[in-house]
């Protein structure tokens, strides 16, 4: 039988990151794939076929790779593109013997406190933080980093269960609701949420991303993104901005790839956070081993004319790409921020008005009769909208948060408040 061979994509199904297919079909002429639980009714017709498998279970991967073994077809390599994939492509990567990153490296970026002890050993500067179960422990932790703190889950993601708190009466119930989040959506994300992170706080709201195409012993920065914080005790991201007005900035270009290194991620985009304090010194917050999310990609695309998932996809193969990432200019910005009702009632939802012209896209995923809440994560949207401008800014704008907000009052009429 003749071997034929294909890509699998982790993760490129999800909203957001559709333009994974056009990247990876632009580093390799090979089919695309990707794959879901249920591909007879989750057919994505976008790609060249799908597994019927959890993508975020390695063994379920296994099985449906396997079975298409049968018909002569093989993966080249599995690709994760989002937090929830990135063990278990790995682990079939290692199977299979097709590579990938390392076990540890997969901790390290997974499991957020070994991620800070590898920042601490490779003198990566990275808040205080501490690892807790209960609330003695959370107590104990706070005498140890000092007030204020925040808590959030070890291993999980989007903001959810992170949460600031100034006093110990404010740690102990954050972590409460921290709990809370992991009952709700941890078995959805496959995560054991079972510790907590308890860190020292950087008191600013200054603070990027910067997507990271990383090699062997080596890595490039490829962009660097503004980020948008909802207001406090939250650290829900409402927008996010490319080209930041920091990029080109060798000092935070050389932390984010210290960070890299420190992970041992050798391939593959990796997105690293980084605060600025008062001081303007840089801290690491913290790194995930592939490409941002909320759409940075995309904002990426627009401004530099380049699809990143195209470097991804092609170093996850083997090219060495770092070039091309280095050569990459901005021309434009572009910007992505989420929409946010009132608290309350949604009673009425207004589109189909003018929409100004930096406007690239615009999504409302809320409904008549649903509740709107405080933005706490990425679970507390109310829709998105895309935007653009023929211009580089030469400091931080607000106009991605400013335009969202005016669009979201525009849109979105909200009664009774019900709860919090």
């Amino acid at each position: 039988m003749q071997t034929k061979e294909y890509v699998l994509l982790l993760g490129a199904d999800q909203y957001l990151r559709e333009r994974a297919f056009s990247g990876a079909k632009q580093a390799v002429d090979l089919p695309v794939w990707a794959a879901t639980e249920d591909s007879v009714r989750k057919l994505n017709r976008t790609f060249d076929n799908m597994l019927s498998a959890d993508p975020k279970d390695s063994d379920s991967l296994l099985r449906a790779i396997h079975a298409q073994s049968a018909q002569g077809w093989h993966p080249r390599m599995v690709i994760p593109l989002n937090d929830w994939t990135v063990d278990s492509a790995n682990t079939v990567n290692r199977v299979l013997g097709l590579g990938g990153l390392d076990a540890t490296t997969v901790t390290n970026a997974r499991n957020k406190y070994a991620m800070k002890q590898a920042f601490l050993a490779a003198g990566v500067q990275a808040p205080d933080s501490r690892l807790v179960q209960s609330e003695q422990e959370l107590l104990d932790a706070i005498e140890s980093v000092g007030l204020p703190v925040v808590i959030k889950p070890y291993d999980f993601g989007g903001s959810g269960g992170v949460v600031l708190a100034t006093t110990r009466e404010e740690a102990v119930a954050g972590l409460a609701e921290s709990k809370a989040v992991i009952a709700q959506y941890g078995s959805s994300f496959n995560i054991l949420g079972d510790k907590y992170l308890v860190e020292q706080f950087i008191d600013s709201d200054d603070e990027v991303s910067v997507e990271v195409l990383c090699g062997a012993g080596r890595a490039q920065v490829l962009a660097v993104t503004e980020k948008y914080l909802s207001p406090r005790p939250w650290f829900a991201e409402v927008a996010h901005l490319v080209p930041s007005h920091r990029t080109g900035d060798p000092v935070l270009t050389d932390l984010a790839v210290r960070a890299c290194t420190a992970l041992g991620i050798d391939r593959g985009l990796a997105h690293v956070e980084i605060k600025f304090d008062a001081d303007g010194t840089a801290w690491v917050i913290e790194v995930a081993a592939r490409p941002g999310g909320d759409g940075i990609m995309d904002q990426v695309e627009r401004a530099y004319s380049l699809n990143p998932y195209r470097l991804h996809v092609g170093s996850y193969l083997g090219s060495d790409l770092l070039d091309v990432a280095a050569g990459a200019v901005p021309t434009r910005t572009s910007a992505i921020a989420f929409l946010k009702a009132a608290p309350g009632r949604i009673e009425d939802i207004l589109d189909g008005k003018p929409l100004p012209p930096e406007v690239r896209s615009i999504n409302i995923s809320a409904k008549r009769g649903d509740i709107s809440q405080a933005a706490k994560n990425w679970s507390t949207r109310e829709g998105l909208v895309e935007l653009e401008w023929d211009e580089l800014f030469s400091e931080k704008t607000q106009l991605p948060v400013t335009m969202a907000n005016e669009l979201s009052d525009q849109i979105f009429v909200s009664g009774e408040t019900v709860g919090k």
